[in-house]
């Protein structure tokens, strides 16, 4: 990817189930990271590294905090922050130390770079004084013991600064206005509460336990669910964000898009490896405010919406597009069905990627019932294991020449003998 963020969403407010959302979230980063043991180690001189090279002391300060991190020593975790920091940032950092040790840590490492980025810092220097700072990419790599089955990774543009001949974590926000944001989770707010079912595990703020309960067991059974009906591979295990707010829940997915209209999301990233692509751990967030008010069965269906996009994430790839990614995890959301026809309106054309969340809610709703109908007609002419075999087929086309029309023309070929054109005039038939 030439980017370091990029995003692709999609809304459905369908007009007889609750509106469900995919948000991909994608974003590249190192190799991962091996686990690590909970027993304290020594902190030692790390965080406050003397190194000439920026770049090594940096690191030296992050190997310092991942020690810390890993021996549950808060003490040593502030002494990498700087003396001279405002109160807001140091009591920030503190917060986010609380909340990463409530985490269920099966691995957790913290790595500077400046291979994509170089040294974002040339400028910042009189925000600190006169000292000298150093602005690298700082990539958070974790997994959660017993439920991801490949890293997370967390992007941090963190300003260090040097002090006397020590360098220091300095800030964490100087890049917001050229839209280079440190990532947010719902920890760093502080400790969060783990609420665990056979296949779930929920995070959520320790007010809301009542809440999480529930959602845990209204996810369990959307697991359950799922997995009777999804034919590919996947991890088994669903961690899901429950964020105490829409607006803690923008700020976590850097949203562009209002999110009072939307339930439920599901994020992950990308690496980059011999294929040039392969996708971090998915999770699962939750707009609650919108969530909690349909009934039991439309929260499952939403929740087996989001749990296609979550099992579907390691087999995804830049040339699936919009209608392929929200058909599916809605054919498999209402049951698999295979004569559903195509519904009225709309221009007789699959939807475009920017069909599936803009414009009026009533054409994002026919846009999510035009893909589902879509899909629908290639279950039907080839059972219900052809939609996901299709999906991982086209996800493994990771580079290639043409459009991405002309990847889905060729591989519906391949699989189906069946040309673009030809879906979409036999789809188009099925008339209302």
């Amino acid at each position: 990817m030439a980017c370091l963020h990029h995003r692709r969403s999609a809304g459905r407010p369908p007009a007889r189930r609750p509106a469900l959302v995919a948000v991909v979230v994608l974003f590249m980063f190192a190799a991962a990271t091996p686990a690590f043991s909970a027993s304290a180690e020594s902190v030692g001189s790390a965080a406050v590294a003397t190194a000439a090279e920026p770049l090594a002391a940096a690191q030296a300060v992050l190997d310092a905090r991942t020690r810390a991190v890993r021996g549950k020593d808060r003490g040593a975790f502030l002494a990498t922050v700087d003396p001279q920091a405002p109160p807001v940032f140091k009591a920030a950092q503190g917060r986010q130390f609380d909340g990463l040790r409530s985490l269920p840590l099966a691995s957790f490492a913290l790595r500077a770079s400046t291979d994509d980025t170089g040294d974002l810092g040339t400028g910042l220097a009189g925000r600190y004084g006169g000292a000298r700072v150093f602005l690298p990419e700082t990539r958070q790599v974790y997994r959660f013991e017993g439920y991801d089955d490949r890293d997370a990774v967390d992007h941090l543009w963190l300003t260090f600064v040097q002090r006397d001949g020590t360098w220091f974590v300095g800030g964490d926000d100087d890049l917001d206005a050229v839209g280079l944001e440190t990532d947010r989770q719902l920890w760093d707010a502080g400790p969060v509460r783990l609420e665990r079912t056979e296949h779930v595990i929920v995070l959520s703020h320790p007010e809301q336990v009542e809440r999480a309960a529930a959602l845990a067991a209204i996810a369990e059974e959307a697991a359950v669910a799922f997995a009777g009906q999804w034919s590919q591979p996947w991890s088994g295990r669903l961690p899901v964000i429950l964020p105490g707010s829409v607006d803690e829940l923008e700020r976590l997915l850097e949203s562009t898009v209002d999110l009072d209209k939307f339930v439920a999301f599901a994020g992950y990233g990308v690496e980059h490896d011999e294929t040039g692509w392969a996708a971090t751990a998915p999770r699962v967030y939750v707009q609650d405010a919108r969530l909690s008010l349909y009934d039991r069965p439309g929260q499952v269906e939403t929740l087996v919406h989001e749990l296609v996009h979550f099992a579907s994430a390691p087999m995804s790839g830049p040339f699936v597009p919009a209608w392929v990614h929200e058909g599916v995890a809605d054919w498999v959301a209402v049951g698999r069905p295979t004569g559903e026809r195509r519904p009225p309106g709309g221009d007789a054309r699959l939807p475009r990627d920017f069909e599936m969340s803009t414009g009026p809610a009533a054409a994002v709703v026919r846009a999510y019932g035009e893909s589902r109908s879509a899909v629908s007609l290639l279950a039907g002419r080839r059972g219900p294991d052809a939609p996901p075999a299709f999906f991982k087929r086209l996800g493994a086309v990771r580079v290639a020449p043409g459009s991405v029309d002309h990847i889905v023309d060729a591989t519906l070929r391949e699989a189906e003998n069946l040309s673009l054109g030809e879906l979409e005039a036999a789809w188009a038939a099925r008339r209302p």
